[in-house]
C-alpha cells in the first residue's frame, strides 16, 4: 500500500498531538503539510517534521501531496473545513464533536457522501483496547443482552479561558466531554436515543460560564437506559469509567486511579489519578488514526461515521 499524505489543520493542543502521532507512530501515512493561522507557527512545526507550511486551507487543498486532512481546530469551525475539503475530494478525519450546530454538521455529512470522501469523527474511546474488548464480549452474547450503560467522565480542571470554555463555541461540558459517553451508550447498547433528561449546576465553580456538573439519563428506543455523569472539577485527576449492565453479567471499564504507580507506607497504599486525557488514551489516538487511514486506503466505511456523530450531536 502507498502511504497516505495527511495535512493537519490547527496547531493547538490536539493538532500538535496528531502531528506527533502521525510522524512517530503511523507507518501507513506521512505528514505532508500543516495549517495554522500563524504562518510562523506552521513554519516552526515544519522545520521539525519536514513537511510543508500553510496558513490558507484552499492552498493546502490543491497540494497534490495532500490526500486527507486532519481537522483539529475549534469545534464551531469543523463543518466549514469538512465541506471545503470534501469539495476538493480530500478525505477528512475531524476531532470530536463534529460541530456545535446540527444543520451545519448535517450539510458537512451530506457533502462527504456527495463527493465520495471518507469522514471519520474522533471518538477515540472506541479504539482503546479495553473498550474494544468490552464490545467484543458484548457482541459475543456471553453476557446476554446489553441493558444499561453507566458512564462517568470527569476532568481535573475546566478548560482554559477561550473558545473551549464557551458552550456556544465548544458545546461545553455536555458536548465537549460527555458526548463520548453518549456515543458509547449507543455503540454498546446497539440502539438509538429517543428521550433525554438532564440536570446540572455550578456546584464548585460559580463563574465558569458553563455548568461544572451535569447528570443525564437517556432512554433508548428498545427500552434500554444510559446514565452519564460529567464534571469539570475532579480534585484527584482525570476520571473516566463506565459499565455496561447486561442480562447475564456486567462489563466494567476504567479506574479512577493509576494502578501503574502505588505509594506504600504505614499509612496505607496510595495511588495517583491520571493527570490528563492524552496520557490515558494515547494508544487510542494512534489506533483511531490508523483505522481512518486504512479505511481510505482500502476504500471501506470508517469506524465512526458522520451519521453516528450526528446522532451524538442530536442527543
Amino acid at each position: 500500500m502507498r502511504r497516505l499524505g495527511l495535512c493537519v489543520i490547527g496547531l493547538g493542543r490536539m493538532g500538535r498531538l496528531y502531528v506527533d502521532l502521525i510522524s512517530k507512530y503511523i507507518n501507513e501515512a506521512k505528514l505532508t503539510a500543516v495549517i495554522s493561522r500563524s504562518y510562523t507557527k506552521a513554519e516552526k512545526v515544519c522545520r521539525e517534521y519536514g513537511c510543508r507550511p500553510y496558513s490558507d486551507l484552499d492552498k493546502a487543498l490543491i497540494d497534490e501531496n495532500v490526500d486527507a486532512i486532519v481537522v483539529a481546530t475549534p469545534t464551531y469551525t469543523h463543518s466549514d473545513y469538512i465541506i471545503r475539503a470534501a469539495e476538493h475530494h480530500k478525505h477528512v478525519f475531524v476531532e470530536k464533536p463534529i460541530d456545535v450546530d446540527l444543520r451545519r454538521a448535517e450539510e458537512a455529512v451530506r457533502k462527504c457522501r456527495r463527493y465520495g470522501v471518507k469522514l471519520q469523527v474522533g471518538y477515540m474511546r472506541r479504539f482503546e483496547d479495553n473498550y474494544v474488548k468490552a464490545k467484543e464480549v458484548i457482541e459475543s452474547g456471553e453476557l446476554g443482552e446489553p441493558l444499561i450503560y453507566i458512564g462517568i467522565s470527569k476532568d481535573p480542571e475546566p478548560p482554559p479561558p477561550g473558545w473551549l470554555r464557551d458552550p456556544n463555541l465548544s458545546g461545553g461540558l455536555v458536548l465537549d466531554l460527555m458526548s463520548h459517553d453518549f456515543d458509547l451508550a449507543m455503540w454498546y447498547l446497539r440502539d438509538e436515543v429517543v428521550e433525554v433528561y438532564a440536570v446540572g449546576g455550578n456546584y464548585v465553580i460559580k463563574d465558569l460560564g458553563d455548568y461544572d456538573t451535569i447528570v443525564t439519563q437517556l432512554r433508548m428506543s428498545r427500552g434500554g437506559t444510559a446514565v452519564v455523569y460529567g464534571s469539570r472539577k475532579s480534585a484527584y485527576g482525570y476520571d473516566i469509567r463506565c459499565e455496561i449492565h447486561c442480562s447475564l453479567g456486567t462489563v466494567m471499564i476504567g479506574s479512577e486511579a493509576n494502578h501503574n504507580l502505588k505509594l506504600c507506607s504505614k499509612y496505607g497504599i496510595k495511588m495517583e489519578g491520571y493527570p490528563w486525557f492524552q496520557r490515558r488514551f494515547m494508544r487510542a489516538y494512534i489506533n483511531e488514526l490508523k483505522s481512518f487511514i486504512n479505511s481510505v486506503l482500502k476504500d471501506e466505511e470508517t469506524k465512526v461515521t458522520g451519521e453516528e456523530a450526528l446522532k451524538v450531536l442530536k442527543v
